[in-house]
């Protein structure tokens, strides 16, 4: 056989074994994520919430999650409910203007709090994505290395259409250390990353998670910890 023929040889099988360790690393990751994912549902934890806008913190909030019957996320609130705001004197009504301008202030209020509620429930989707489209995640992605031997994983339309994901894994037992994601909410853009923790002697977890809406200076900050067995 002549060199040629050898070279092309040499390099047709390097690019096979490339091929399959690309494929056993997809097959790897998602596997790993549905059995952590399994894990995670016998387990209750805390989590707590800060909003930010324009870089100055609106809210905290406190609360115990778990995941029900039907693996969908089930949060209570912990503390003391928050103190109703002081009603106003009752007398005679206020003038028009005066009374137009507390319907904005309140239209406002109302329309803050569901973006809040939205971009919450967008954070909890991407930290608990479900098996399935983990799965179609990593059957579509690319796979890469990085210096210290993480393994990269960078896919897109993981839940919307158009997002992009890219995840950093531990190539030993191919648990998520990190993830940065960006997508949109109300066709505006939207950067989510995450840090992921091992629990003692089990599953991985979200350990903190940044989501930044840009178009309204928000910026949203979840933390979880005291991961516990339920029961225990």
């Amino acid at each position: 056989m002549s060199k040629k023929w050898c070279a092309l040889f040499l390099v047709a099988c390097w690019m096979n074994v490339g091929s399959m360790a690309i494929g056993q690393h997809k097959e790897e990751f998602a596997k790993a994520q549905k059995n952590n994912a399994a894990a995670l549902r016998e387990y209750t934890w805390k989590s707590r919430t800060e909003i930010k806008m324009k870089g100055e913190s609106k809210s905290v909030k406190l609360e115990q999650v778990r995941y029900d019957l039907d693996g969908k996320l089930e949060k209570t609130p912990i503390g003391a409910a928050p103190e109703e705001p002081p009603q106003p004197k009752q007398g005679r009504p206020g003038r028009r203007g005066e009374r137009l301008k507390g319907k904005v202030v309140e239209k406002k209020k109302d329309e803050f709090a569901e973006l809040l509620q939205n971009l919450g429930q967008l954070v909890a989707s991407y930290a608990h994505i479900p098996a399935d489209k983990m799965e179609a995640f990593a059957k579509n992605a690319t796979v890469s290395s990085e210096l210290g031997g993480e393994v990269v994983i960078d896919g897109k339309n993981v839940l919307r259409a158009g997002d992009t994901m890219s995840v950093s894994v531990d190539p030993k037992n191919y648990m998520m250390r990190g993830v940065e994601i960006a997508t949109s909410y109300e066709e505006k853009p939207v950067r989510f990353k995450g840090d992921f923790q091992p629990i003692t002697s089990g599953p991985t977890y979200p350990a903190r998670l940044v989501l930044e809406y840009p178009d309204k200076e928000v910026e949203l900050t979840v933390e979880n910890y005291d991961y516990r067995k339920s029961g225990q």
